[in-house]
């Protein structure tokens, strides 16, 4: 699957972001070329046009560098990216400590949605802004999950009945391969008697998913979600000497209808 085309804010982020790295590598090569002997060393200019062309040759962007830039970041000017970070209204401290919180409660399977990341900027501002503080605007936390999109994402999230979501955590999960490697090796299993099951519960009335907020490189956002909902499991099951069984399908029902077995290619039970 490609990714998603990045939004024009984004690009322009990225492209601050690319050209501010190559000011602050220009002014640090300029500062190194001022303890050589004159005539030898490489002027603000031809930097400026070496690291343009490189940065060229490798990514294929163009930027054009000032080379009045360079000598006044090293002499000490700041960067356009932190002037910016200067007018943002959370710290570089309050933005790491809502990232950290964010991708915390989304690995324990309470993503925050926007409004619950709003609640949350809100009261980190309140406490160090005084409670007079109305809160930032409504547009404000998908800024902030832009401005961090190498660490966080929004996604769909995929209901986790509860007791499933409890029943995940180191203690079962260490006893389940204690259990699995203790019965192997008792009773020598051939690999045609192994067999490993996986499955997948269903909602047949819609699953309520809704836009929450995780971290980027995790795979499905699981959501808890209390077990009063009609549950359809659906059983696949694979063999260690590389065959499979048909599926298992299990859901409510009053009594058996023939309409079940049809349009069935897997042939599933």
């Amino acid at each position: 699957m490609t990714n998603k085309a990045a939004s024009q804010s984004q690009q322009a982020r990225n492209f601050a972001k690319e050209k501010d790295d190559l000011y602050t590598e220009g002014a640090e090569l300029w500062l190194s070329e001022q303890s050589k002997p004159k005539k030898t060393r490489i002027s603000a200019r031809n930097i400026a046009t070496q690291l343009q062309q490189r940065h060229l040759d490798e990514t294929g962007h163009r930027i054009s560098l000032q080379h009045q830039t360079i000598t006044q970041g090293a002499k000490g000017r700041r960067s356009q990216l932190e002037y910016a970070a200067d007018r943002e209204i959370l710290t570089t401290e309050e933005c790491e400590l809502v990232v950290n919180y964010l991708i915390s409660c989304a690995n324990q399977g309470f993503p925050l949605t926007h409004t619950r990341l709003k609640d949350t900027i809100d009261d980190i501002l309140r406490g160090r802004l005084g409670p007079g503080f109305l809160g930032v605007g409504k547009k404000y936390t998908q800024r902030f999950l832009q401005r961090n999109n190498d660490r966080i994402k929004t996604s769909l999230s995929t209901p986790l009945e509860s007791k499933r979501a409890n029943a995940v955590n180191e203690n079962t999960d260490k006893a389940w391969w204690d259990l699995l490697e203790t019965t192997l090796k008792e009773h020598n299993f051939a690999p045609e008697n192994i067999y490993g099951v996986d499955e997948v519960g269903i909602q047949p009335y819609g699953t309520d998913r809704e836009r929450v907020n995780g971290p980027k490189k995790k795979g499905p956002q699981y959501q808890r979600r209390t077990g009063n909902r009609e549950n359809i499991t659906i059983l696949v099951t694979i063999c260690a000497d590389g065959t499979s069984a048909p599926p298992a399908t299990i859901f409510k029902g009053k009594g058996y209808q023939v309409k079940w077995l049809q349009n069935n290619p897997a042939n599933a039970s």
